[in-house]
């Protein structure tokens, strides 16, 4: 090659490498990075969200000092929907990320919304603007399979100031409030509107199966302002419908398998407080295991029922099994050892109902707010029984 042929190869190899050179250079000055956000499941099972990249110094600052609930939401959000409240939890920087962990499980099948804005921590070196985006654990079934496996009360008929009612599902269901899902259909097929009380927090059991409804109180009682406006939500001599929708989540995220309906005939207000007095105790023989069953002149709130009666020896508690028919008008207890003849006592907390709210010895409807469940020690009341 000439020199002329070497000058020109000289000439294309300074202008590739200037070419390079630049793009290089554009390369690097695109501008700090954006960090990311993705849900992440723990070798125990349990899920968090996880922000990643960020800067030493900004985990420093995000380490630092002490931050409330607020003020930590602030910089990472998650909540189940844009108008719904931040989801409660703990936020922690660990392994080199912020972490947000909920203090419920999360649904599978549920969409989450997450917004991280690190223009809240101070001394923020990264990409400016907040990131927004939805994740979600995966639903562990496709086919919808939960139901309405109970309501109570479990009669065909309520009171007109009945306080509340309890769902049961064959399976566990979401965390969500599940009121918007609950409907009260008067004896035309319309709803009662602002017949079921709005709940910033949810009712219930351990294990997600039982959900409590509650009536309005304020629209129950009598000479309480809800109640002289708009009346009881209950009317007696008519029927209500209850409706529980299907879009209600389980815990897999999915909807029920069905809508369900259950009709009750609204009877005449119940006013009367209870008295044990009216109680039939049907002892069964000393050395069985047979059930003692105790009856009630009317149904009693089953929730309560669960828990409010005992039965002692001695002053010792004795270990059996509940069961509660006939309409929660019928609660049987049987041993865990076969009977002893001799006294017994059966022992209720004054904290027991009926599904109006009328107590042992004290009516609703003569009970101020202010002194219903005051109490955190409930008072016992003794009722003895022999075994023969």
């Amino acid at each position: 090659m000439g020199s002329l042929g070497r000058e020109a190869s000289l000439l294309r190899a300074a202008a590739l490498a200037s070419i390079l050179a630049g793009a290089t250079a554009c390369g690097g000055s695109s501008g700090p990075s954006r960090p990311s956000v993705a849900l992440t499941t723990a070798s125990g099972g349990a899920s968090y969200i996880e922000v990643a990249g960020l800067s030493s110094s900004v985990l420093g600052a995000l380490s630092r000092g002490e931050r409330s609930p607020e003020e930590w939401s602030r910089v990472l959000r998650v909540a189940v929907g844009a108008e719904a409240p931040p989801m409660l939890g703990r936020h922690e920087v660990a392994d080199g990320a912020l972490r947000f962990v909920p203090q419920f499980p999360l649904d599978a099948g549920r969409r989450y919304q997450v917004r991280f804005d690190g223009g809240q921590v101070a001394g923020w070196d990264g990409a400016p603007g907040a990131i927004e985006t939805t994740v979600g654990r995966p639903a562990g079934a496709t086919v919808p399979s939960t139901v309405v496996a109970r309501i109570y009360p479990s009669g065909d008929t309520v009171p007109a100031n009945m306080l509340r009612m309890y769902i049961e599902f064959s399976a566990p269901m979401g965390r969500p409030s599940g009121v918007a899902f609950i409907h009260l259909l008067d004896h035309d097929g319309k709803e009662i509107p602002g017949a079921v009380l709005p709940l910033d927090y949810e009712f219930w059991s351990p294990d997600h199966t039982r959900f409590t409804v509650f009536f309005d109180p304020g629209r129950v009682k009598k000479g309480i302002l809800p109640n002289q406006e708009m009346g009881r939500p209950l009317e007696a001599g008519h029927t209500v419908t209850l409706v529980v929708d299907a879009a209600w989540r389980d815990a897999q995220g999915l909807p029920l398998k069905e809508s369900y309906r259950r009709q009750f005939r609204v009877t005449p207000p119940d006013e009367k407080p209870l008295h044990t007095a009216g109680w039939r105790i049907q002892p069964p023989a000393a050395g069985s295991r047979s059930a003692l069953t105790v009856t009630f002149p009317k149904p009693l709130d089953r929730g309560l029922l669960m828990r409010a009666l005992s039965v002692n020896r001695g002053g010792t508690p004795l270990d059996g099994d509940i069961t509660i028919g006939h309409a929660e008008t019928q609660w049987a207890f049987t041993p865990a050892e076969p009977w002893r003849a001799g006294g017994y006592q059966l022992l209720a907390l004054d904290v027991l109902e009926d599904v109006a709210g009328n107590q042992i010895g004290r009516a609703f409807e003569v009970d101020t707010f202010d002194t219903v469940d005051k109490s955190p020690n409930p008072q016992t009341i003794a009722v003895p029984f022999t075994i023969k």
